[in-house]
């Protein structure tokens, strides 16, 4: 079950191969903030799918949304089908992505000084940073229980797996900035595309689909095939994930960074649009492989989630499944190939969240703080070398964090929680400020903070569950900045110029 010379192979000639390309991506960034951070807005339609859905297709995908079809069959199907029709809804209109790239943005937080005041841009900054980097906090673990399960890797190797995962991609990131990951996002997305093929063929072929429709059915019943009878799901569910996936597809620091990297907004629409499809096959194909683990193992949610077999000598929870599917039925080389992919997978995740998350340190807390100490501001070559430690910061952070803390429940709704720490109050005040005249700095501060405590205190604090503590999120927040709005001091707020990316 584990790796042969020829996956090895395989998979060090993709390593090496990445890490160069990676590399070279130092000899065009220049000296300027732009070219480091949005690749001085250069991308094309083509380059722009392939950056955006690797950038948000990872081991770590794989492993949650698998984790769903586990645990909940064909009814996790929803979440897929609600992030794909979202995805093509915001590019097929621009919601919100046309006037973001007109704006000429770097960051979603720098939209909040345009619009309210420095100040909230400051606040924002600091709770996207700590959301996102909560969210990327369990990245590392996952992927490296992935890799060791596969490639039969003994488990106390894990931390070191980790660890040069996170030097290879803390190496070209830093370097490179954005010119470096969209390189490696092409590389890296032809690799991921032959892998997601070759697995959802083999796992259909070993596991069969009618077996796959019986199982599910026996364990399940109807709550496997509908959303609205899954306890775990229902309309309130429903609703918070649309809410969810149109803040994630506008404001989510490393898709909008995607949006203001390209040539014009015209370009940004379409590669929304077009990259909404490959996102229903991005959630749906995983949860299929999960559902095929289940049923070849033979075990379920009420098995406590743990697979009958034992793979490399231990007994695997949920979340393994899949991974532990794959070693089983892969056969030699094909193994190589999609261990290689997935590394290509994660490596392109990764060093995106890492350059975005880094950026909003740099651009959107350190910066505020020191004009809000009339310190002089830096320069562009100085900005570079901010993000670089900021980026090294970040790295160090999320080695702690994947090591000492496991997500309760599914990952997939652990971290769409801790997105939505930021992105109610965020998504709220963007669509407020864009297209509500009446919308001010304190309703942005309400919208924000009550944003914030409504996923933070019921999920982390009292416990409840996720899709109370998303729906109560959104509420709050749009509570917050209508309220106040209205009662807050009605000073006559900015109103963004799009034609001309300036305030009035």
């Amino acid at each position: 079950m584990g790796f042969s010379y020829l996956d090895w192979s395989i998979v060090a000639i993709y390593l090496a191969a990445s890490l160069a390309a990676g590399l070279l991506g130092k000899r065009f960034i220049g000296t300027s903030v732009s070219h480091y951070l949005v690749a001085g807005r250069e991308l094309g339609l083509y380059i722009g799918i392939a950056t955006l859905a690797a950038t948000e297709i990872g081991t770590i995908t794989f492993m949650y949304n698998a984790e769903l079809g586990y645990r909940y069959g064909f009814a996790a199907f929803c979440a897929a089908l609600i992030s794909g029709l979202a995805m093509v809804i915001v590019g097929r209109t621009g919601f919100v992505i046309r006037r973001f790239r007109e704006l000429q943005l770097m960051t979603v937080p720098e939209y909040f000084e345009r619009k309210y005041s420095l100040g909230l841009r400051l606040l924002t900054g600091i709770l996207v940073a700590l959301g996102g980097i909560l969210n990327m906090g369990v990245f590392l673990k996952i992927e490296g229980e992935f890799l060791t399960i596969v490639s039969g890797i003994p488990g106390r190797y894990l931390v070191l797996t980790m660890t040069v995962i996170l030097i290879l991609e803390v190496l070209y990131t830093v370097v490179g900035g954005m010119v470096s990951v969209v390189i490696t996002d092409f590389l890296q997305y032809v690799l991921l595309s032959v892998a997601t093929i070759l697995v959802s063929i083999y796992a259909v072929h070993y596991a069969g689909w009618n077996n796959i429709v019986d199982k599910v059915s026996g364990t399940m019943g109807l709550a496997g095939f509908n959303p609205l009878v899954n306890p775990k799901f229902g309309l309130t569910f429903l609703i918070w994930q649309l809410l969810l996936w149109f803040s994630i597809h506008t404001c989510w620091q490393t898709t909008a960074m995607r949006m203001f990297s390209t040539k014009t907004p015209e370009i940004s629409r379409r590669v929304m649009t077009w990259t909404g499809f490959i996102y229903l096959g991005r959630g749906m194909l995983p949860m299929l492989w999960g559902i095929a683990a289940l049923t070849l193992f033979g075990a379920g949610p009420m098995d406590h989630g743990v697979p009958s077999p034992l793979v490399h000598g231990r007994a695997l929870q949920t979340l393994d499944a899949m991974p532990a599917m794959l070693s089983l039925i892969l056969r030699p080389g094909i193994k190589g190939i999609v261990v290689a992919g997935m590394l290509a997978a994660t490596m392109s995740v990764n060093s995106s969240y890492l350059l975005g998350w880094s950026s909003i340190i740099s651009q959107d807390v350190v910066l505020p703080m020191r004009r809000l100490l009339h310190k002089q501001p830096l320069n562009s070559r100085a900005q570079i070398v901010l993000n670089r430690v900021a980026n090294l910061f970040v790295s160090l952070f999320l080695m702690f964090w994947g090591l000492y803390y496991t997500p309760p429940g599914a990952v997939y709704l652990y971290l769409n929680v801790t997105g939505t720490i930021f992105l109610a109050g965020a998504f709220v005040c963007v669509t407020g400020g864009l297209y509500w005249r009446r919308a001010n700095t304190a309703g942005g501060y309400s919208a924000m903070l009550m944003g914030a405590a409504g996923a933070i205190v019921p999920f982390f604090f009292l416990h409840w569950n996720e899709t109370i503590a998303g729906f109560a999120a959104f509420g709050l927040a749009g509570f917050g900045l209508v309220l106040g709005s209205v009662l807050g001091r009605h000073r006559k707020a900015p109103l963004v110029s799009v034609k001309r990316g300036a305030t009035t």
